[in-house]
């Protein structure tokens, strides 16, 4: 392309910009443990196969390795234990896959060079940065070309610099670029590309490119499976329309055949894993119960509107693109109900997923990043409304859009040092800091309870509420049956524990019945009388949640523990703190009770738990 045609077309000299512009800031804010977190699980698979030729991980020395070196992530949660010897990878194996000759280039620079070819030494980590970079600009310029076949040029620009800098866009790739869903905005542009292309002129190429990348954006996320809707919807909004649509595909039935073949092609390293990791072609390895889909009860309501991450709390420049609708169905049927449906669909899949705040990584709702392909041809058709409209509601409309896009830019800026909290924003906070450069001690004092820091309650508790949950003396225990000695901290009794009733104190209470609020600090103490010298294991308290019979933040508390001290033949005060997690239904079960591990027998009394909740 000469000087003369690039000048004829903005929209390209605006992607182009942009490109830089994300590239540019990757480089003023330098990665930094690039492959650590969910990223890690997204890219295990990578030198698990090629560097350590352990793919099912039987030798966890390794990775225990890679742990302690490059510190990737505080727990091992992207790892779950399969028949007995194997582990199973968390995430997807698709940026795996779209990110190998990155890595490969990346190995073959770190063997020449002399960096240690580990898989996370500094090539690796830099290597995985660029590649991300390289598909966030390929998104841009595949994202131009949709633009192209409903908007003209200056259209097509002004959508382009909304997306990119008015949305969570940029932060997702300048700032953020290895997570999946970079990728998956790139992969949903060609996903409509291609659609638009086989509609218009039906080849048997197009078909096998958008079938290979719906596979591949199913191969980076399952959830958006939802995105097989945009070619199944598009061009359909009447019974004629529906009639033609069908007489297409039958007469092009080919084509479908080779669409669904690459989609299977596109999704099968995901189903070869499963099936060499655990005999099985699917494997649900979310097996956290913790978290999942709810989806007979989304969070859609928080999703949108919560100022822990609300889409339109942090992303209001969207809020047009769904007004757009009406424009869209007016001025583009074809496109209307596709992307309606697929919208309403997507928002209900992502909003139901339990932690709908999806982690630390981003800011505002990282799931929505591969919609705004879709949201661009709504809010295109809004912008092409409001230039039509006289000039007062004209420019005011374009003014509020363009301080929307520069909240945006300047709300990036905060995030990225740290103002906005990845994790722990609140209305109170959100305003104490909106438009500070620099958040205060007292103004951090509103952000929510930090669940990542040391365990430990307050010794300030003016805030907090107090409440007993349960005690237990075991005066009464003769009369459940279980045998008790005449040695006791309080009272005439004690518990006497031995291997043939290890378990004892078993407490269980709904998080309802603890608290109506967002957390509270539970205390669990006990009074232990060893009869014999501590062995290891010897025992432990135990807090725990349940969700529908799956345990998870469970947490066991070793009296062995050094600042115990506990000392044999005299009775010892244990005790720990447990801080609440983020529950996944308020009738989950808080479970907690007395655990011998080891064989020597000893006495407990006085079992108490608990609690202290927020007042309002």
């Amino acid at each position: 392309m000469t000087t003369k045609q690039l000048l004829k077309s903005p929209s390209l000299i605006t992607g182009l910009i942009l490109c830089c512009g994300i590239v540019f800031f990757r480089f003023v804010y330098p990665p930094v443990a690039i492959l650590s977190w969910d990223v890690f699980g997204y890219y295990l698979y990578l030198p698990a196969q090629f560097i350590y030729h352990d793919l099912k991980i039987n030798d966890l020395s390794w990775v225990n390795m890679i742990m302690e070196k490059y510190q990737p992530t505080e727990t091992l949660y992207q790892l779950y234990k399969v028949q007995e010897v194997n582990w199973v990878i968390k995430e997807s194996i698709g940026l795996a896959v779209l990110n190998a000759p990155a890595f490969f280039l990346a190995h073959l620079y770190a063997m020449v060079s002399g960096f240690a070819t580990d898989g996370f030494s500094l090539p690796y980590q830099y290597g995985f940065a660029i590649s991300g970079l390289v598909y966030a600009c390929l998104g841009v310029f595949m994202f131009r070309k949709v633009l192209l076949e409903f908007f003209n040029e200056i259209t097509s620009s002004i959508l382009l610099i909304l997306i990119v800098l008015g949305t969570n866009h940029f932060q997702l790739t300048a700032f953020d670029g290895m997570l999946s869903h970079n990728y998956t905005f790139t992969l949903y542009a060609f996903i409509l590309w291609f659609t638009i292309r086989w509609h218009q002129e039906p080849k048997m190429w197009y078909a096998a490119g958008l079938g290979l990348s719906i596979g591949l954006a199913i191969l980076c996320r399952p959830s958006e499976l939802v995105c097989i809707i945009i070619p199944l919807f598009w061009k359909i909004y009447d019974l004629e329309s529906l009639r033609n649509k069908w007489n297409q595909v039958i007469l092009h039935w080919k084509h479908l055949l080779i669409l669904i073949f690459m989609v299977f092609i596109g999704g099968l390293p995901q189903l070869a894993y499963w099936k060499y990791l655990t005999g099985d072609w699917i494997y649900y390895t979310y097996q956290n119960p913790g978290e999942g889909l709810d989806l007979l009860a989304p969070y859609t309501w928080k999703f949108l509107f919560s100022f822990r991450k609300g889409w339109f709390i942090y992303t209001p420049i969207m809020i047009f693109a769904i007004i757009g609708m009406i424009g869209l169905n007016k001025r583009q049927k074809a496109a209307f109900f596709p992307v309606l449906i697929y919208f309403l669909i997507n928002l209900w899949v992502v909003s139901s997923w339990t932690a709908w705040w999806y982690g630390g990584g981003s800011y505002s709702q990282r799931a929505m990043l591969p919609a705004y392909v879709l949201l661009a041809l709504p809010l295109g058709y809004f912008m092409q409304w409001l230039w039509k409209q006289k000039a007062f509601i004209r420019w005011t409309g374009v003014g509020m859009i363009s301080l929307l896009l520069l909240l945006n830019l300047f709300q990036t800026w905060q995030w990225a040092h740290g103002i906005i909290d990845r994790t722990r924003m609140t209305k109170a906070y959100y305003f104490a800091t909106f438009g500070k450069t620099q958040a205060t001690p007292e103004d951090r004092k509103l952000l929510m309870i930090d669940k990542l820091a040391p365990e430990i309650i307050p010794d300030d508790k003016s805030g907090l509420r107090y409440k007993k949950l349960f005690s237990d003396d075991f005066e009464n225990a003769q009369q459940q049956g279980l045998t008790m000695s005449d040695t006791a901290f309080s009272g005439k009794y004690s518990l006497r524990m031995t291997t043939a009733s290890p378990f004892a104190g078993g407490f269980t209470i709904p998080y309802q019945e603890i608290t109506q609020q967002d957390y509270a600090w539970i205390r669990v103490s006990i009074r232990v009388f060893p009869i014999q010298p501590l062995e290891e294991p010897s025992a432990s308290l135990v807090a725990s949640f349940e969700h529908q019979g799956g345990v998870y933040k469970y947490q066991a508390e070793s009296i062995g523990k050094t600042e115990y001290k506990v000392l044999t033949g005299q009775w010892n005060l244990v005790s720990f703190d447990y801080l609440t997690p983020d529950i996944r239904s308020k009738e989950d079960l808080l479970k907690v009770y007395f655990w011998l591990q080891g064989k020597n027998p000893m006495l407990i009394d006085d079992f108490t738990v608990e609690a202290w909740e927020p007042i309002e």
